[in-house]
């Protein structure tokens, strides 16, 4: 059960604990983790012209990108406290980014629901196998995409398209190793929201594609085309097509507890926690359990097999330490590269719910004393969503 030092710099921190787990060296993400910079990016945050900007990708000064991500990620900002804080901004330009929100919303509600089958086709198969195969190396657009990725731990959405396009439709390999490779890399990456992307890319979603081509591009990074050794002998200067999709009969066994955790506060047990234990997907200081028992100490517990599995960047891992160490200058916390299962074993503790496989894994051998219900911008549904549009369209907010 080895404790982390906090008191180490991040980089100690890394070569003593993380080297062997992460896929890269020590690379600090465009992002700096902790509570006062999520705060801060919050504050500065500015939407004039999102409606027109949000798809932009090159060059960066025409972006219209929030930079929130990693923080909503985490829980150091609400989708509550996001959804308010762009109030004061232009109906076009808020509408546009409050659905964005509700896109993030979506892909939680619908992980929720169906956890790690999400790395299966969603409502549609999809065949590519007669589709044009392309391997080109020295494309400029996905070289750029995938460089900044890999030195700053973010993707634009628009490029995130692309990206999963090309290799879930023109890539004859499974569409899951480039899936798992964003993931791996991007600080803000969750299995909800960026699989939800591919599956909805590939069209195993909806049914219907989203393909990439030379004409976005040319419309969303011009450079990066005018620049490109393939100008005049461009792959992709067409639609991927002979994608062919199969509609699969769903029969999912509905429970809105087990799968969105608890409405209130609910006590199992008359002991009284010990400790708080938070976790990856709720590190705020607005976090439920964290904000209510604010005399008790916190654990955060790395898991290390699950580490050694994933091979997660370095970025992430050094942006959780970020934070982690700002939580440790307010409050008694303390740190562990272990296994939670074994960790919790027979421990008095309070946490907040949330809805990912690995929480629901853990917490049914280790039932918190005290269970706080997770943040949620809407309130949890009933039944299978087919789509965002269906699911918008019963969905009830909580703001």
């Amino acid at each position: 059960m080895p404790q982390i030092n906090l008191n180490l710099s991040e980089k100690e921190i890394f070569s003593k604990y993380f080297i062997d787990l992460c896929c890269d060296d020590y690379i600090h993400a465009n992002a700096v983790g902790g509570q006062s910079y999520a705060d801060e990016a919050l504050r500065n945050l500015n939407i004039n012209s999102y409606s027109k900007k949000r798809n932009n990708v090159y060059p960066f000064e025409k972006r219209g990108s929030s930079m929130l991500s990693p923080y909503i990620r985490h829980g150091l900002l609400s989708l509550n406290e996001v959804w308010i804080g762009v109030d004061k901004f232009e109906y076009e330009d808020k509408t546009k980014f409050r659905d964005e929100l509700l896109w993030q919303e979506f892909s939680r509600h619908l992980y929720a629901i169906i956890g790690k089958n999400s790395n299966n086709f969603l409502n549609f198969s999809i065949d590519t196998t007669k589709s044009q195969k392309i391997k080109k190396e020295n494309m400029n657009c996905l070289n750029t995409i995938k460089k900044e990725l890999e030195s700053t731990g973010y993707m634009v959405n628009q490029a995130r398209m692309w990206f999963a396009s090309h290799y879930s439709l023109r890539v004859n390999e499974s569409w899951t190793k480039y899936e798992n490779y964003m993931f791996r890399h991007l600080v803000d990456g969750s299995r909800f929201a960026n699989r939800l992307g591919w599956h909805w890319v590939m069209g195993s979603q909806t049914g219907k594609t989203y393909g990439f081509a030379k004409s976005q591009v040319i419309k969303r990074a011009p450079k990066l085309c005018n620049d490109c050794e393939l100008k005049y002998n461009c792959p992709i200067e067409s639609w991927p097509e002979l994608i062919e999709s199969k509609y699969i009969e769903k029969h999912i066994q509905f429970n809105t507890e087990k799968s969105f955790g608890p409405n209130e506060i609910k006590e199992y047990s008359n002991n009284k926690p010990n400790f708080v234990w938070i976790t990856a997907e709720s590190m705020g200081d607005n976090d439920p359990a964290m904000s209510f028992y604010s005399d008790l100490p916190i654990i955060f517990i790395f898991d290390k097999k699950l580490l050694s599995k994933l091979k997660l960047s370095s970025k992430r891992i050094i942006f959780l330490l970020e934070t982690l160490k700002e939580i440790n200058r307010k409050r008694e916390l303390y740190v562990y590269l272990d296994n939670p299962k074994n960790f919790l074993n027979n421990k008095n503790f309070a946490t907040t719910f949330a809805p990912v496989p690995g929480y629901k894994n853990i917490t049914s051998r280790n039932k918190p004393n005290v269970e706080f219900p997770a943040k949620r911008l809407v309130k949890p549904i009933d039944f299978y969503p087919q789509s965002f549009s269906s699911w918008r369209k019963k969905s009830i907010l909580n703001v």
